[in-house]
């Protein structure tokens, strides 16, 4: 069904009228827009620029402290002899611009912000001994400094055995002490330089030092592009941040506001279908968003572009007329989901206050994706099928110059495409008679049980999901058998209880607590190594597009089988108890909370997707979600929830074991991919062959999903 524009040209024409007359919606989409770059722009540089000036005239406070005080004394008083550098930007004044203030307490003093940095003088010896390796300089903020490497001292150099060693203490925490060792570092090298020169020129070297060799510095990146990175960091995050803002005061009053003052029954009297309904009031939103992110453009096109505001000549150079117009075409396709998202979520609140509340984290959430511009991320890398982060990425390439036109083009259409995809759900679910009756109180609120859950397990989910998050933090230097026991037993299994008590559910249903047909079980056999080496290969080939450092491998790995624990032990926690407790929560709650609302396959990919990412690190996605994905299929083509704990268990077990021999599933040839998806294959032919389906789900086709023996 296609919608009638005449109808929807005319309902959107009388929409926007009534918007335009809205004082809410003028400040939020046009007025704060239009003026709050500018503010923001003019009141950055004016403090960056301001505070520099501040730190860089005011003396900084120090202290000398330490058995070879004296030693560090001399190197100050020499330091303060240093001529003021010609032809430099800083203002005029003392290079050594620094007071001593003697303290008997100067560690003291420097917690209090009474001095901000404070000059110990060590021996070579009393260095080693009290720092233990540690590096010279010493961060109070928070933890001590991290022990040198090899690496590290070739970096840095290393401590003459005979000389004094001067540690600098600071408080990191503080932008005046973290100039003043700036500051103070400077003045020192260049002190040493001059006492190096000066003691060759005695030795009657023939040749000046400072006339040996020049050492230039060409950097291929134009100050523009060095510029347009600090813009393309934050450009997105803003515009999403007012279009989301704007387009919430437009989406909450023109279908959660109607419904409440009743004014959406008498639109639906009329000729006009819901359709039709729904179709204008979308465009009235992405027509507001578009001229947000024109705003935005002119906003960046004048004042920076045009230099209408003080702002820093580098930062003009990145901001042309064609960058700005490249940048509303990639913008289109993020406005068009915001606003397709926005109406969605107003659409299903039966209230004004409502659907203010579900804004909140919706607006929350929606920035999350924005943030992806802040990471040292190409767009060529998986991030490019990430909607709204993948544009994200491509707009801060244009800004520093980088265009991957392919990329941007592939990062247009994916993220056009999430915003069809939300717009046709939005169809489908607005169509129902819950568009007109969702203000009135549901009877499922009243009645509770397993029908009001289906509705509440996503909500429980997210709610669990946080929870991982804020233990895992906690809990991530303890020893893993711990971090197991709380995260598997604790969390999950406590919130799997926590629920089936809440709803009333019957736990042998919920849990799917049914034994299969025997043929299942060696059909399990089979698909455990056949099913490793798939999702082995299928890492390897996000790799390409993701790749993962070594470092963070080897980390991974020690952290997850961490060295000590015995192997009877390891396998007890890698393998008993994820397969029983994980698959309680994703391939029993979850799945059954869900079978319902989505088609089998699209359930499979759903269940297989939430449990990728309730094992949080980004490089495991792939393989644990195409885990997720076999384990709910096979639960429901055996309505049973036993199959899937064994083939959970025992492949766990054979990844345990085959890295404990040092075989790497991830490096096999093309032929061992073959055989493993040939044993996935017959598997899950067997397991559809001697089904017996998971009650309840929605069908497979127009018929209903029946056994085929």
């Amino acid at each position: 069904m296609k919608p009638d524009w005449r109808v929807v040209i005319t309902l959107f024409r009388t929409e926007l009228r009534m918007v335009l007359r809205d004082r809410r919606i003028l400040i939020t989409s046009i007025l704060l827009p239009l003026l709050v770059t500018p503010l923001l722009l003019l009141a950055s540089t004016w403090s960056v620029k301001k505070r520099e000036q501040t730190l860089e005239k005011t003396p900084a406070r120090f202290a000398i402290t330490g058995s070879q005080s004296n030693a560090v004394r001399v190197l100050t008083e020499a330091a303060r002899q240093l001529p003021p550098l010609a032809g430099t930007n800083k203002p005029s004044g003392p290079r050594f611009n620094f007071i001593e203030e003697p303290t008997a307490d100067p560690l003291g003093a420097l917690h209090r912000g009474d001095l901000d940095l404070v000059l110990e003088g060590l021996t070579y010896a009393e260095f080693l001994a009290e720092t233990n390796g540690f590096s010279s300089r010493t961060n109070l903020a928070g933890a001590e400094a991290h022990p040198r490497s090899d690496a590290d001292l070739e970096a840095e150099e290393k401590p003459a055995v005979n000389l004094p060693v001067v540690r600098v203490i600071i408080r990191g925490d503080r932008d005046v002490s973290l100039a003043a060792l700036n500051r103070m570092l400077e003045v020192f090298r260049e002190t040493r330089r001059e006492r190096q020169a000066g003691l060759l020129v005695a030795e009657r070297f023939p040749i000046n030092p400072a006339s040996l060799g020049k050492i230039t510095e060409n950097n291929l990146a134009s100050t523009g592009h060095i510029a347009g990175l600090t813009l393309g960091r934050t450009v997105t995050l803003f515009v999403l941040m007012f279009v989301l803002m704007g387009g919430a005061v437009v989406a909450t009053d023109s279908l959660a506001g109607e419904k409440e003052r009743g004014t959406l029954e008498t639109l639906l009297t009329t000729s006009a279908r819901r359709l039709d309904i729904l179709s204008a009031k979308r465009l009235v939103i992405v027509a507001l968003g578009v001229m947000i992110t024109m705003l935005q453009a002119g906003n960046l096109l004048l004042c920076v572009g045009f230099k209408l505001l003080p702002v820093p000549v580098n930062l003009a150079a990145a901001v042309t007329p064609w960058t700005v117009a490249l940048l509303l075409l990639l913008y289109l396709p993020l406005v068009a989901l915001v606003a397709n998202l926005l109406l969605l979520v107003s659409g299903l609140s039966r209230s004004y206050k409502e659907a203010q509340l579900y804004f909140f984290p919706v607006f929350i959430l929606g920035l999350v994706p924005a943030l992806a511009a802040m990471l040292p991320i190409p767009l060529r890398s998986a991030i490019v099928a990430v909607p709204i982060a993948n544009l994200s990425v491509a707009v801060k390439e244009v800004l520093i110059g980088t265009f991957d036109w392919p990329m941007m083009v592939l990062a247009w259409v994916i993220t056009a495409g999430a915003a069809m995809g939300i717009s046709r759900l939005g169809v489908r679910v607005l169509s129902s008679e819950r568009l007109i009756t969702a203000n009135e109180t549901d009877a499922v609120q009243f009645t509770g049980g397993a029908a009001l859950f289906e509705r509440h397990v996503l909500r429980w989910f997210a709610v669990l999901w946080a929870l991982l998050l804020i233990v895992s933090n906690y809990t991530q230097t303890a020893d893993l058998r711990v971090q197991l026991v709380v995260n598997l037993i604790g969390l999950f299994f406590g919130a799997c209880c926590l629920m089936i008590w809440r709803y009333r559910l019957n736990p042998v249903a919920t849990l799917a607590l049914r034994l299969p047909r025997p043929i299942i079980w060696p059909a399990v056999l089979l698909g455990v190594p056949g099913g490793l080496i798939v999702a082995s290969g299928l890492f390897t080939l996000t790799s390409f597009l993701l790749p993962v450092p070594e470092k963070m491998l080897e980390g991974f790995e020690e952290s997850l089988l961490p060295k000590g624990v015995p192997a009877a032990q390891l396998l007890f926690f890698m393998t008993v108890l994820p397969g029983i407790f994980e698959e309680i929560t994703f391939r029993g709650v979850l799945l059954h909370g869900l079978r319902r609302r989505l088609h089998p396959l699209v359930l499979a990919l759903v269940v297989g997707a939430i449990f990728g990412i309730f094992h949080i690190a980004l490089f495991r996605f792939v393989p644990t979600a195409v885990l997720g994905v076999f384990l709910a299929l096979l639960t429901i083509l055996t309505g049973s929830i036993y199959p899937a704990m064994l083939w959970h268990a025992l492949s766990n077990g054979l990844g345990v074991l085959l890295h404990l021999r040092g075989v790497e599933t991830t490096q096999l040839d093309a032929s061992g991919y073959v055989a493993g998806s040939g044993l996935l294959a017959v598997a899950f032919y067997i397991s559809w062959r001697h089904q017996t389906p998971y009650p309840g789900l929605r069908p497979w086709r127009k018929v209903q999903f029946q056994s085929m023996v």
